[in-house]
């Protein structure tokens, strides 16, 4: 299954909903991006934990088993353990994993639509 076959399940097939979701996460995530990118500068755990958490559910609706979860998923596990060496690492791995998921989600959105409008 495919990373918009989960966002589509999610949302029950509906396309427009689905839509909703991806605009509404796309616009969150430099928010959260930002948050943890501040907290790794300020060597703050507990903030690099909140945010990659508040990340990590959002991310939920596209597939717990997706590169952007797991990554989050594990910055969050660092902020816990209170050692952040190597959370900038993991940051930019995460930067660019939501940047590929959002181009894959909004390509597969297109060709859904090219395929509807001949």
């Amino acid at each position: 299954m495919t990373l918009l076959d989960n966002l589509l399940a999610t949302v029950e097939g509906d396309w427009q909903l689905l839509e909703e979701v991806m605009e509404i996460y796309f616009t969150d995530a430099p928010n959260q991006l930002r948050r943890i990118d501040q907290a790794i500068e300020r060597n703050d755990p507990l903030e690099v934990r909140e945010a990659a958490h508040s990340l990590k559910g959002a991310t939920g609706a596209f597939g717990k088993e997706s590169v952007v979860f797991r990554l989050a998923f594990n910055l969050e596990q660092i902020g816990k353990a209170g050692n952040l060496e190597h959370a900038r690492e993991r940051f930019v791995e995460l930067c660019h994993a939501i940047a590929a998921m959002e181009r894959t989600l909004k390509e597969g959105v297109e060709q859904r639509r090219v395929g509807e409008n001949p």
